[in-house]
């Protein structure tokens, strides 16, 4: 027979496993999408041919990328983006 305390202790781990889920989903929309970074309209046009293009790439993977994800590996494939390009997208995201 099941006892009120090992009850008690089943339905914390389910409200911490719950807790974590909705944690998990909250960061995810928190992310900023592509193009509705704020920063878009004040980087060089460079840049901002960059990230419209990984975007267009995207779109046709049906995919969505975000800012916060964007490493160099995905920017280095860009045509015309290259480490100066990375760096002032990288002084501008803040990291």
């Amino acid at each position: 027979m099941i006892t009120r305390e090992e009850y008690n202790k089943a339905l914390d781990i389910v409200e911490a496993y719950h807790k974590q889920i909705f944690f998990n989903k909250d960061n995810e929309s928190k992310k900023t999408p592509l193009l509705e970074w704020d920063k878009l309209q004040d980087c060089s046009s460079r840049l901002e041919h960059a990230i419209k293009r990984l975007y267009w790439w995207d779109y046709e993977l049906n995919k969505t990328s975000f800012i916060e994800n964007l490493t160099w590996k995905q920017f280095a494939r860009i045509p015309r983006a290259g480490k100066k390009t990375w760096n002032e997208f990288t002084k501008l995201r803040g990291y």
